[in-house]
């Protein structure tokens, strides 16, 4: 009659904390983990500002595109029409925001010989104090200002440029 071979039993899974065969125990210890979340820490705030000011400078093509947009409307218009259009539903716009509407777009003058538009930073944009407000001023034809800040005339953050 054969004999039943017995087998030990297959090792159990090693729990955190469980010492080894040696003596040692395995996973991090509560100084550890301190040390890991300190540095995360420091990470992330060096990190999130450099972030968040990259996300304002990317938005700020938003208003420019919506500007750009309105000076080709503009010139489109003043082509079959004796003055720039007065009104942004003139042109065609169902909107006043930008097409991802971080900025609200309007005409503060409109003449015959020019126009000047606004382009007014929104919601977060709102904090982007430096370019919370881009100017496109068009006069006759091929003079174009492209200003920010408080004065249309000028760009002194270099909102356009970045």
């Amino acid at each position: 009659m054969p004999q039943p071979s017995i087998q030990p039993d297959p090792p159990s899974p090693r729990i955190r904390g469980q010492k080894n065969g040696m003596g040692q125990r395995q996973g991090w210890t509560l100084t550890e983990m301190l040390v890991c979340l300190a540095l995360l820490g420091v990470l992330s705030a060096l990190a999130l500002p450099a972030y968040q000011k990259q996300q304002l400078q990317a938005r700020r093509h938003d208003g420019q595109a919506a500007l750009l947009q309105l000076q080709t409307d503009q010139e489109r218009w003043r082509s079959t029409n004796d003055s720039h259009a007065d009104s942004l539903g003139t042109l065609g716009w169902r909107s006043d925001l930008s097409p991802a509407g971080h900025y609200r777009i309007q005409l503060l003058e409109a003449s015959p010989q020019g126009y000047t538009a606004q382009a007014m930073a929104l919601g977060a944009q709102a904090a982007d104090r430096e370019c919370s407000s881009m100017f496109l001023r068009s006069l006759g034809g091929a003079q174009v200002w492209l200003g920010s800040g408080p004065s249309p005339d000028s760009d002194p953050a270099r909102c356009w440029r970045k």
